[in-house]
């Protein structure tokens, strides 16, 4: 069987080669029908010999691309991700949801927030995960005490960042690390640090050089980072809920949340979390993952 994936380029390459590593029955070919007309063409020539199109998005407006796998009776499965969820029930509110394409697909999940949020459109959904982090060596113990986050340029509001300036105004002692942007729409305590843009290995050393993850975003897919996070031992507080994580809903719970991380980590000599490690190696196995991706496609493959 050959699969096209199509969808966030961020995600369509690393899942292409996670697929035809784990599944030697079917090809799989990722195409940046977003931004490449070249890729766009690819898909529209190697669709009729297709089985599968995979796309990862939620799609409920206007797609020429899904337009034709419809036209042609192809089985497509949607990964939704991040916020996706968030757009398609505006626009069901609004009465402006294409639900041809949500309703001639099979729909995949990777949390339980979403599941709860996709349902909510009249659809059946497969909650599988499918995100796995980096493989990083935790430090044996922790030179300094500091809070790790990640907030984009563009998005800061969304990301939390008045959150994390009223964490660091609480926590005055203590260095909170952003990563990702360099000017803040709002003024920031001395004790914040902005990191700007990380390259991999840079990212690599903050991750496994803090004790502590926070992540205060309005809306998440399951994010890597809190994945890359747990399996280094970091204490993880984060707006949704997870194995290994101190859940908040607001401000005044993530105090909490961070003085009694603050406290595991007394208890534990500044050391990494082992039971978060473990937790990671258990759950986000890559080999493991993609073994239960691989075989839910099959099973989706033989329904009629």
């Amino acid at each position: 069987m050959r699969v096209l994936i199509t969808g966030l380029p961020l995600f369509v390459k690393k899942i292409e080669k996670d697929l035809n590593e784990f599944d030697s029955r079917n090809k799989y070919i990722a195409l940046n029908t977003y931004y490449s007309f070249f890729d766009k063409l690819r898909f529209f020539v190697l669709l009729p010999f297709s089985q599968m199109v995979i796309s990862f998005n939620g799609v409920t407006d206007n797609s020429g691309t899904l337009n034709w796998a419809i036209f042609l009776k192809k089985k497509i499965v949607m990964q939704w991700m991040g916020t996706d969820s968030i757009i398609a029930r505006k626009r069901a509110s609004l009465d402006k949801i294409e639900r041809k394409y949500i309703d001639n697909s099979f729909h995949f999940v990777d949390s339980p927030w979403l599941k709860e949020e996709v349902e909510s459109l009249g659809l059946q959904i497969h909650y599988i995960r499918f995100k796995y982090g980096r493989e990083l060596d935790p430090v044996k113990s922790y030179k300094e005490i500091c809070v790790l986050t990640y907030i984009p340029e563009s998005r800061q509001d969304f990301y939390g960042l008045k959150k994390i300036v009223e964490a660091a105004k609480a926590f005055p002692e203590i260095t909170f690390r952003i990563v990702g942007m360099k000017k803040p729409e709002i003024p920031t305590p001395d004790n914040v640090v902005l990191l700007g843009w990380l390259n991999s290995k840079e990212m690599e050393t903050e991750l496994r050089n803090s004790p502590i993850m926070l992540r205060m975003t309005e809306h998440d897919g399951f994010s890597v980072s809190v994945i890359e996070a747990l399996s280094v031992g970091a204490e993880v507080i984060w707006t949704h809920p997870a194995e290994g994580v101190f859940y908040v809903k607001d401000e005044l719970e993530m105090i909490k949340a961070i003085t009694m991380a603050l406290e595991e980590l007394k208890k534990r000599n500044n050391t990494p979390n082992q039971k978060n490690i473990k937790l990671s190696k258990d759950i986000y196995n890559r080999k493991k993952l993609m073994k239960q991706y691989v075989q839910k496609l099959h099973q989706l493959n033989n329904v009629k």
